[in-house]
């Protein structure tokens, strides 16, 4: 598709595909598509209160996401259960910082998980194409499980300049999850996007 890749940690990512004021428009007016699976993905399970804390600066309630300090999302799914979504190749020190607990778990999913982020005016009608759950519950800050395109997916609703949705899948789902996001953002209007466009919104 004409991607440009740049390192971002350990990682190509695909930073653009031609024209970011193209891919800029399509956020701003219509939708855009963007792969974010090289995100740090650390999974959080058991006693995930104190863990949260360290990672947000404060308490995160289940259904809930919040800012990492440090740069990335955490998002409680559950009450025993979170993700913390991280700048790429920052999974193994924010690890090590959150240390071991009896009473919690560490997991690196970084490769068992892949990302999408999908922005724009018109992300509503894309989920209401594809989720399980109504589409008015996703309001900014929430964190949604739910069936997406008839798979299990985790849902984090982000505060951007636009409305913006990440989407966590198995990544042995991660073709078909493209190419399902692909052949929506063609119907709508949209178009991929690349990181540094996403990054210029405010998204990290």
């Amino acid at each position: 598709m004409g991607a440009v890749f740049e390192p971002r940690g350990a990682w190509s990512v695909p930073t653009g595909y031609g024209s970011e004021r193209d891919e800029a428009q399509a956020l701003h007016d219509t939708l855009g598509i963007a792969d974010v699976s090289a995100r740090g993905k650390l999974h959080l399970g058991g006693a995930v209160d104190r863990p949260l804390v360290s990672l947000a600066g404060g308490a995160v309630e289940p259904g809930r996401a919040a800012a990492i300090k440090s740069g990335g999302v955490a998002a409680r799914v559950g009450r025993d259960w979170a993700l913390g979504l991280l700048p790429p190749s920052a999974e193994a020190a924010a690890a090590k910082a959150l240390g071991t607990d009896d009473g919690f778990s560490v997991t690196d999913q970084t490769s068992a998980l892949a990302g999408f982020l999908v922005g724009g005016p018109r992300v509503r009608d894309l989920l209401a194409r594809t989720v399980s759950v109504d589409v008015a519950t996703f309001e900014p800050g929430r964190c949604i499980a739910a069936t997406w395109a008839r798979i299990p997916a985790v849902m984090v609703v982000r505060e951007l300049e636009m409305p913006a949705v990440e989407l966590y899948i198995g990544s042995e789902y991660g073709r078909y999850a493209w190419e399902t996001l692909r052949g929506l953002a063609d119907r709508l209007g949209g178009s991929p996007v690349g990181w540094r466009v996403l990054e210029a919104a405010g998204w990290s």
